[in-house]
């Protein structure tokens, strides 16, 4: 028996996380974790907030090209000054965002984030309904989210490829991951 935290380290959700009628990690084609044409972007945050659709227009164009956004706010610096706020007070991604993410880019099977996750718990409401746009609840198709991600040397832009392979194990809905990335 293996008992993990969903929030251990670079982990990802899949579509039955936040979604009862998601299809759990194991049921993914293994292609769903592989990503051809990666994106890397800034998107500087403090604790709090929330990256908006506002953030991402400027580089619409590229993030329609890519199978996997990268998006680094920033936070990890104070991952091990403020272990506190890193946990409890991130950056996150908001409802409006998600769902202008599911509605704008048919290419994303996932997003990357450098931050523990997409909702942060200084407003889970919000967040709830972000990880519901993202893995498919209102509309068919999702996109997989990769939360925790070490992005600190990695330069903005396309990458060559990537990779975020989980734990396949039977009806799991989230997973730590092993991810890898060519630049």
């Amino acid at each position: 028996m293996i008992h993990l935290f969903n929030h251990y380290g670079t982990h990802i959700d899949g579509p039955l996380h936040f979604n009862p009628n998601g299809s759990s990690l194991d049921h993914l084609a293994l292609n769903h974790f592989l990503y051809e044409k990666p994106f890397l972007m800034d998107v500087p945050k403090q604790p709090g907030q929330k990256i908006e659709p506002h953030d991402l227009e400027e580089k619409a164009t590229y993030i329609s090209q890519a199978d996997l956004l990268l998006i680094r706010t920033g936070f990890w610096k104070i991952r091990e000054s403020s272990p506190d706020v890193y946990e409890k007070n991130g950056p996150a991604v908001s409802s409006c965002c998600a769902q202008y993410l599911r509605d704008r880019f048919p290419n994303l099977k996932a997003i990357a984030l450098d931050f523990v996750s997409l909702a942060s718990y200084s407003d889970t409401t919000d967040g709830d309904l972000s990880h519901q746009h993202m893995l498919g609840m209102y509309k068919n198709g999702f996109i997989c989210i990769i939360e925790d991600v070490n992005m600190k040397n990695i330069p903005s832009g396309f990458l060559k490829k990537a990779a975020a392979i989980p734990l396949f194990l039977e009806g799991i809905d989230s997973s730590p991951v092993t991810m890898w990335a060519e630049f």
